[in-house]
């Protein structure tokens, strides 16, 4: 599931297309006074959620109308959510200042078994490679070897698919552990693939951002951008696409990277005799 906030530029700004840090300093807001959240802010096991970049792109004029979405495979954080912005409407990043208008709520859905259609990246996908990962698929580690033992190896198109791959299966395996549905198998426990076709939507494919993780501390990372068609082929394959849908892919899901929308969704095309 999924809320759109709608805002409205109180003053002229430009856009801060690295602004990652400051939205999620805001979404953080809405769990500042409730303890369970608070205990997990600084470890790796985060809430539970991603979101877009304030949309459309461009120039902010004051009185402009603009949104974000933010997505979570668990009901009570977007409840949440709805909760604090509807008593506390204003949203600053940064100088980009806005007040929330309105606040919708939607639930994608990739379909019945059968159904085909395409998912897109509304934000790039974060893909560090550990060196356990690298070495897996016989990469070279020369850039860890020449940093610290914390250096890692973002992906780039010639270190081919299968670690975006694999890196993207295992972050939402532990989505999977962390809030799924213990039903259901988990994307690393099955052998057929997550998506039948990936195409880049940048024709350079990957890209650098700057990027805080924390205040004061500023990175250029690289991203990757992507069109994702499927074929759901069972309950536990529909399950892993919603799942990604509601958590995004990729590492940094909760500093804004990995953010999915889906563009389109068929039914399943009826037998023919």
């Amino acid at each position: 599931m999924r809320i759109e906030l709608a805002l409205d530029a109180l003053a002229d700004a430009a856009y801060d297309s690295s602004a990652h840090h400051k939205i999620r300093g805001r979404i953080w807001r809405a769990f500042e006074d409730n303890e369970e959240y608070a205990a997990i802010h600084d470890t790796d096991h985060g809430v539970g959620f991603a979101f877009s970049n304030i949309f459309p792109w461009g120039e902010i004029e004051e009185g402009d109308r603009r949104y974000i979405r933010i997505a979570s495979p668990r009901r009570e954080v977007l409840d949440d959510l709805i909760r604090h912005f509807s008593r506390d409407r204003s949203f600053e990043v940064g100088q980009m200042r806005f007040e929330i208008a309105d606040i919708t709520a939607h639930a994608p859905q990739v379909g019945e078994a059968g159904s085909t259609g395409r998912i897109d990246t509304g934000t790039g996908v974060f893909c560090a490679l550990s060196r356990q990962l690298a070495e897996e698929h016989e990469l070279a580690t020369t850039e860890m070897d020449a940093g610290d033992e914390d250096t890692k190896l973002f992906w780039r198109p010639k270190h081919g698919m299968e670690p975006l791959q694999a890196t993207i299966r295992r972050s939402l395996q532990r989505t999977h552990e962390q809030f799924g549905d213990d039903y259901y198998d988990g994307p690393t426990d099955v052998d057929e693939p997550l998506f039948n076709q990936i195409e880049p939507i940048k024709d350079d494919i990957t890209y650098a951002i700057r990027f805080q993780p924390a205040t004061a501390v500023d990175r250029t990372v690289i991203l990757s951008k992507w069109q994702l068609g499927y074929r759901v082929r069972n309950d536990t394959h529909r399950y892993h696409l919603n799942l990604a849908l509601d958590a995004g892919i990729g590492q940094r899901r909760e500093h804004g990277f990995g953010f999915l929308n889906l563009r389109e969704q068929n039914p399943p095309r009826a037998e023919t005799s």
